[in-house]
């Protein structure tokens, strides 16, 4: 704008006012640029109102210099400025890229032509506001983008919101997964040194029976058979939960527990099975958690194998390359349709357990040629 006092003036009367609210309670920040002092205080005058954090800039440089402290929800651009014009001002704020998509408004005292409209728009301006200047105009065009401002602020606090509440979700479930096993633990343990204990001790004692039973009648003799049968069946049974809430074999590390679940289900369901084994010594480096969930996750996909892939042969392999540690669990099997893999719950638990590692899971898989799954995790999780 120029500062003849003869031109025409810069407002006309108007219009009913409404104040923005912002989402988080900091009104948007707005840049006004002028050269002409009384038309920016008449312009901060005329958006006072819609409860906005208003900033000054006397030239294009001024504009530039407090583009570089704070952002800003819309910037209000004299065309007719001495030295960096509204077009330059506006072509170099829209190149910074930190500032590259902040809506630009330009004032000019005239329509102008059409090849200054498009070098406007050219230059990064949204809209143009002219002169005189209705105040309702103006305070409608600046609610729009303070309002698309607060909007994109919204979504933006939602959004951490919802990664937030994401975040403590997977901390809850790591948490309860911990408790869970050291559940598992302490109940195994129990077991173990209880009741375990007492069905070895009761074992040695009808042991000790059954060798001294030749004096005994043919039928107690039986009877002490059948009663040593009922110990060794418990003792089994025993084990067998043990084994089911946490395997001891873990307690040797990641590759003894691997080739123990291997041959349990080798035992169990006939299939066929390679293990191969790569890199460093694998009974002795990996952490308690790391190897419980890895070695939960090749029980959950072998029983996985067992119930739905009617395959003849699952190859393993662990690996550690670049600082990572790999898993691949393979099968020859009849694949996996691709609505099993969106919607089952048992691989979303698998890439909960492996995210809160650090680590990532992923699934291949093709009608009648098998599935692959590859968990890859770093070293230090």
């Amino acid at each position: 704008m120029g500062t003849d006092p003869r031109e025409t003036p810069v407002f006309r009367e108007g219009a009913q006012r409404r104040q923005l609210t912002p989402p988080d309670g900091v009104p948007a920040s707005i840049l006004l640029v002028d050269d002409n002092p009384a038309k920016l205080t008449a312009l901060a005058a005329v958006l006072a109102d819609l409860g906005l954090d208003i900033s000054t800039a006397s030239s294009g440089r001024d504009a530039l210099r407090l583009l570089l402290q704070r952002d800003f929800a819309v910037i209000l651009l004299d065309a007719r400025m001495p030295g960096m014009d509204g077009f330059e001002t506006a072509s170099l704020i829209h190149g910074r890229p930190k500032s590259a998509h902040t809506p630009i408004i330009i004032i000019t005292a005239e329509v102008g032509s059409d090849a200054e409209r498009i070098r406007g728009y050219g230059s990064g301006a949204v809209d143009f506001i002219f002169s005189p200047i209705l105040p309702e105009v103006l305070r409608a065009k600046v609610r729009v983008f303070v309002d698309l401002f607060y909007l994109q602020r919204k979504l933006a606090l939602q959004a951490e919101e919802l990664f937030n509440s994401k975040r403590q979700l997977r901390d809850l479930a790591n948490y309860e997964e911990q408790i869970r096993e050291e559940e598992r633990k302490r109940i195994a343990r129990e077991v173990h040194d209880q009741l375990g204990q007492s069905l070895l001790a009761l074992r040695m004692d009808v042991s000790l029976l059954q060798e001294r039973a030749e004096i005994l009648p043919e039928d107690l003799r039986e009877r002490i058979s059948d009663a040593m049968n009922h110990i060794d069946t418990a003792i089994r049974s025993v084990r067998a939960i043990i084994n089911d809430l946490r395997p001891p074999v873990l307690d040797l590390g990641l590759q003894a527990a691997i080739e123990w679940q291997l041959e349990e289900f080798r035992q169990r369901t006939g299939i066929a099975f390679t293990l191969q084994v790569q890199g460093d010594d694998y009974h002795s480096d990996q952490d308690d958690k790391r190897a419980t969930t890895l070695f939960r996750i090749v029980q959950e996909a072998l029983s996985n194998v067992t119930r739905h892939a009617q395959a003849t042969q699952v190859e393993v392999e662990l690996k550690q390359r670049d600082q990572r540690l790999q898993l691949r669990i393979a099968d020859n099997g009849i694949g996996m349709p691709e609505c099993r893999k969106a919607d089952s719950y048992g691989l979303a638990g698998m890439k909960e357990r492996i995210g809160m590692l650090g680590g990532e899971i992923a699934i291949s898989s093709t009608p009648g040629e098998g599935t692959t799954l590859t968990i890859t995790m770093p070293l230090d999780a």
